[in-house]
């Protein structure tokens, strides 16, 4: 074989390594979305991402791509890419079918889920508690391990899939601008995780839709100033 030409083993390596690096930069993109670092309506600056990110352009241009798919970005009559700005209607909506398909989910999870697991969970939320600190980011954390415990032991790869798209849309607005909510939400989560301990399908779907009825409301109250 001469020089520069490659074999279909190099192609193929080639290109598992190009999946990767855009899976990278597509997951890099999504955490500077929900953690505010990129905030909504301001524009994708490509080479400054890139540089940012310690990516080429090809792999940071398809994850900017899937994200645009994903309505996460939108092109400008400008052609220039900017983080969506998400709506009210578009988060009351999206919280409105969590509801349905978590509490679902949580009913299917409840006695699957393992024990070690929740356990683990359940002390580290009762150590966030006692630290008494509302605006710690550990909250956001271990909300997303909660209910990613959730769908990962639903059984079903779909739902979970349709769940996992669905909290990414609606995290865009932050827990952290529900400074009141973050006691109470450890609360709900308690309540959460006792029930899938028990197997108690009915009550895990029931603390399931209460504690998603509690952010809606949040929400609500917030942007009404109260």
């Amino acid at each position: 074989m001469t020089t520069g030409q490659l074999t279909e083993q190099d192609g193929q390596e080639a290109e598992s390594n190009g999946k990767g690096l855009a899976n990278q930069a597509y997951d890099a993109l999504v955490d500077l979305i929900l953690s505010r670092e990129l905030k909504q309506g301001e524009q994708v600056q490509e080479r400054m991402l890139a540089q940012r990110l310690g990516v080429s352009r090809t792999p940071l241009r398809e994850a900017m791509h899937r994200l645009e798919g994903e309505r996460m970005l939108e092109r400008k009559s400008n052609n220039r890419l900017f983080v969506r700005q998400v709506t009210l209607q578009e988060l009351m909506e999206g919280l409105y079918i969590r509801r349905m398909l978590e509490s679902d989910a949580a009913a299917r999870a409840a006695g699957n889920v393992p024990a070690d697991k929740l356990a683990d969970l359940r002390k580290r939320i009762e150590a966030l508690m006692n630290m008494d600190s509302p605006a710690d980011p550990l909250h956001q954390q271990l909300d997303a391990e909660l209910h990613g415990l959730i769908a990962e032991y639903c059984g079903n790869e779909l739902l979970a899939g349709m769940i996992a798209n669905l909290r990414q849309k609606t995290r865009m607005f932050s827990l952290k601008r529900l400074e009141k909510r973050m006691v109470p939400v450890c609360g709900e989560h308690m309540a959460m995780i006792d029930a899938l301990a028990r197997g108690d399908a009915e009550a895990a779907s029931a603390e399931t839709m209460r504690h998603i009825d509690n952010i809606r409301q949040s929400i609500i109250d917030k942007l009404a100033g109260m």
